[in-house]
């Protein structure tokens, strides 16, 4: 068992996908003997890290831990056709499954449970970023991924199974929607004649002062803009030139969630924020 750094050396991963190669790198880097078994093989071999492509090597998984990076549709299959024995801690990696995906791994003996790092990796990261991870599992895996997600650099943080949809939806609200809002906001961009690529270049860095605002800040300080100052009249002209638009719907949405923002914030007068509450809802 694992208390603050991890005793056993050896952990197994199933996929080397985005996710699977920056877990791999991470466990290396924390003195881990990591074997990845992929079907086809899709990067090189690392300090640390034996790849193993085609059929199942045997002897695999034989790690204390055993990770399952492979899409959320393909992970009762993968615990189906492998061989794990009584004790091990198998997990899966994704953010929306529960552990019942895992049950012929449990029926096996093994302790099941997951590990969700809250972070998107980029293609070719060789290791986690710092962040926050999602852990649950039986009370032992539990206990043991905590322990890991700590020696990795990871926060862990408990999500019950019954809370995996909201855990998942707030998520990708948060990384898939501002993905999306930036689209949204780059095609208004393509309409002042500014090119698609050059939009992105001139938003990311508006992007990045109001991740480090979140991050320095905190909500709802962190908000800035004719909300939270109580400018009904810019509001009530972003409404007009967004009309009819695919973004107008976005707008109100979002500028509604703002509005709570500034009212908690204090700092307009309430009568400013009902004259936009007003607009907003029309």
């Amino acid at each position: 068992m694992i208390k603050g750094a991890p005793v056993a050396r050896h952990a197994d991963i199933v996929g080397y996908g985005r996710m699977g190669r920056a877990l791999s790198g991470s466990l290396a880097r924390a003195g881990f003997r990591v074997r990845v078994w992929t079907p086809s093989l899709r990067g090189r071999e690392a300090e640390g890290i034996e790849l193993c492509e085609g059929p199942i090597p045997p002897g695999f998984p034989s790690g204390e831990f055993v990770f399952l990076a492979v899409s959320d549709r393909a992970i009762p299959t993968v615990a189906r056709s492998l061989s794990v024995r009584e004790g091990q801690i198998v997990a899966h990696l994704s953010g929306a499954a529960g552990l019942d995906v895992l049950e012929a791994a449990a029926a096996c003996g093994a302790e099941i449970g997951s590990l969700h790092p809250l972070v998107s990796v980029p293609p070719g990261a060789s290791e986690l970023s710092p962040c926050h991870a999602a852990v649950d599992g039986t009370e032992t895996a539990r206990r043991a991924l905590e322990d890991l997600a700590r020696a990795l650099g990871l926060r862990p943080f408990f999500v019950p199974p019954e809370m995996r949809g909201l855990y998942h939806a707030a998520a990708s609200l948060a990384a898939n929607g501002l993905v999306a809002l930036s689209s949204l906001a780059a095609r208004l961009f393509e309409r002042l004649g500014v090119a698609r690529p050059e939009a992105v270049e001139a938003l990311v860095p508006l992007l990045g002062s109001a991740v480090d605002a979140l991050r320095s800040r905190g909500l709802p300080a962190a908000l800035t803009g004719p909300v939270a100052r109580g400018d009904a009249e810019t509001v009530r002209r972003h409404l007009e030139v967004l009309e009819s638009t695919d973004a107008e719907a976005a707008y109100r949405a979002l500028m509604l969630e703002a509005l709570a923002l500034s009212r908690e914030l204090g700092e307009a007068s309430a009568e400013a924020l009902d004259a936009i509450a007003t607009l907003l809802k029309s």
